[in-house]
């Protein structure tokens, strides 16, 4: 049964790219309802009054953000905004569900993480896609069993598809850089894999921008090679690119002294083969968002789960998403300064 016999009323903050595709997904599940939605953007407005109809359209936050119809909030604002509307959520009474990451910066996710701390009723998450997809579920139970012994190292990359619009750069340009905004995904599935209380020490980050040289007058990279030491003797390499010519590409191998699990391996959408005359080939994925689709759908479900029937058994863990930022932020740092970085909180 739903708390009180109703629904979880969502409010969405964003309706943009991946706000389009939590609305479209909350809108199939049960027990959830698109309740309204904050957009300054008018396509996004237009586009909310013909998928949603019955959601209220709201362009003030803190208008939106008074309103009782609202159980929980989803969003998906800039990065930037992310501490503003989390923390003005909880103080309106309101479960939160943040995209990643938390923020741009370590102390602002931190300030973020302690601050939820203050509201023990309410449910706070950051979504961070693989926890929820299956391979990697699996991967964790075999780790958690002892199947590959005692974990020593993790290699994990995220590389996408190649862009060149005008808006692709202009997203990067205030994004906070490769680590913190696409390699944040291996530095938080490490985490989940290798267990949480996992402390980590050093950071070193060095990369490229051969593919978009404008990145490199914004301190970042096109394509990223960091790495982690823990204080638990374990190390984590993590690999980001911008300009994938075939797709986009998740892989993590973790290693233990017994063995070892990889994950996507290969770059493939389907596990379909191609062959003809012109030999074998695979379908790749080209983006993220079609290979983790389902996973997006997962996440909201283990979210209604939490908040209406106080289901503790899911993925979210904000304090992992406050150290994953840390690790981010001073890879980032690394690679400005050329210079290993200790992970402070």
């Amino acid at each position: 049964m739903t708390v009180g016999g109703k629904d979880l009323r969502l409010g969405f903050v964003g309706a943009g790219r991946m706000g389009a595709i939590h609305i479209e997904n909350a809108q199939n599940i049960r027990f959830l309802e698109v309740s309204a939605v904050c957009t300054v953007v008018e396509k996004e407005k237009d586009w909310t009054r013909k998928v949603a109809p019955e959601a209220k359209v709201f362009d003030d936050y803190d208008e939106f953000i008074r309103d009782p119809s609202i159980d929980a909030v989803v969003i998906c604002s800039p990065n930037f905004l992310h501490e503003e509307h989390l923390i003005k959520a909880l103080q309106n009474n309101k479960h939160v569900f943040c995209e990643k990451p938390l923020s741009p910066d370590a102390e602002t996710a931190w300030n973020m993480y302690n601050e939820s701390l203050k509201y023990p009723q309410l449910k706070v998450a950051c979504a961070f896609p693989r926890r929820f997809v299956q391979h990697y579920q699996s991967a964790r139970k075999q780790i958690v069993n002892g199947q590959i012994g005692k974990v020593i190292a993790v290699r994990s990359q995220t590389t996408d598809l190649y862009d060149s619009s005008p808006e692709f750069s202009k997203y990067i340009k205030t994004s906070g850089g490769i680590f913190v905004d696409c390699n944040i995904h291996d530095l938080d599935v490490a985490l989940y894999l290798i267990g949480e209380d996992v402390t980590p020490k050093v950071a070193y980050g060095t990369g490229s921008s051969e593919v978009f040289p404008q990145f490199k007058e914004w301190g970042d990279v096109d394509n990223s090679h960091g790495l982690v030491t823990f204080d638990e003797g374990i190390v984590l390499n993590v690999y980001g690119s911008r300009d994938n010519p075939h797709g986009h590409h998740s892989m993590t191998e973790v290693i233990g002294t017994k063995g070892r699990i990889l994950i996507n391996g290969e770059p493939r959408a389907l596990n379909v083969d191609i062959s003809d005359t012109t030999g074998t080939r695979m379908i790749s994925a080209p983006t993220q968002m079609e290979l983790f689709a389902e996973s997006y759908r997962v996440e909201l479900i283990e979210f209604r789960d939490w908040v209406l029937f106080g289901n503790d058994e899911h993925g979210f863990n904000l304090k992992d998403a406050a150290k994953s930022v840390s690790m981010g932020e001073q890879l980032q740092q690394s690679l400005r300064s050329g210079q290993a970085v200790n992970i402070s909180y």
